[in-house]
C-alpha cells in the first residue's frame, strides 16, 4: 500500500522543495517539513491515509496523573498499545484526530486520518498544513525531551525506533 501513497507525497514535498519520503522499516513512510517535525504517512487497509508523529512530550507530573486515572479507570491492559494509550480523539478540518501518550516514556503523538488519498499536490498541501497547524499547537506546550527514567518499569527511550511507538 505505500507504494500507492509514496508518489503523491514525493509530488508533494517536491512541489514545496523538500526531500523525497523515505520507508521505515515498519513500512510507513516518514518526511521532514520543519527542523522539529517529522511525519509518518501510512495507507490503513480500508484506504485511508493516516499521517502521525511525535509532538514532544508530556511533563512527568501529567504522565503521572494519566497513569494514576489509568488505575482508576477500567484500564485494560489486554488491549494493543495504540488502544491503550490514547488519551483523546476529535474530528476536524475533514479529518478523525488522535493523541496518544505512551505511558512508559510520555511521548505524545499527533495522528490524522483522511477518509481518501490526496490525487494531486495540492490536495496534500492541505492535508499537511492541517497536521502541521494542529502539531504546532500541542508541540508549544509539550517538553522536546523525556523528564528522564520513570517511576514505572517499561519501554525505554532507547528501544523506540522511528514510528515504533509513534503510530496510534
Amino acid at each position: 500500500m505505500t507504494v500507492e501513497l509514496g508518489p503523491g507525497i514525493d509530488r508533494y514535498l517536491a512541489s514545496v522543495r523538500l526531500a523525497p519520503a523515505v520507508v521505515d522499516i515498519d513500512g510507513s513512510l516518514f518526511f521532514q517539513v520543519e527542523e522539529r517535525l517529522q511525519i509518518h504517512a501510512a495507507m490503513l487497509p480500508d484506504e485511508r491515509v493516516e499521517l502521525f508523529a511525535g509532538a514532544g512530550y508530556v511533563r512527568a507530573e501529567l504522565l503521572q496523573a494519566i497513569v494514576e486515572a489509568d488505575e482508576d479507570d477500567d484500564f485494560d491492559e489486554d488491549e494493543p498499545r495504540h488502544v491503550q494509550d490514547v488519551l483523546a480523539r476529535w474530528t476536524g478540518e475533514g479529518a478523525h484526530w488522535a493523541v496518544d501518550v505512551h505511558r512508559q516514556t510520555g511521548l505524545l503523538t499527533l495522528s490524522m486520518v483522511v477518509s481518501a488519498l490526496p490525487g494531486d499536490p495540492s490536495e496534500w498541501a492541505i492535508v499537511i498544513d492541517a497536521f502541521m497547524r494542529t502539531a504546532d499547537s500541542w508541540t508549544a506546550r509539550l517538553e522536546r525531551e523525556a523528564a528522564g527514567p520513570w517511576a514505572h518499569s517499561g519501554v525505554g527511550l532507547t528501544e523506540i525506533s522511528s514510528g515504533a511507538f509513534l503510530r496510534c
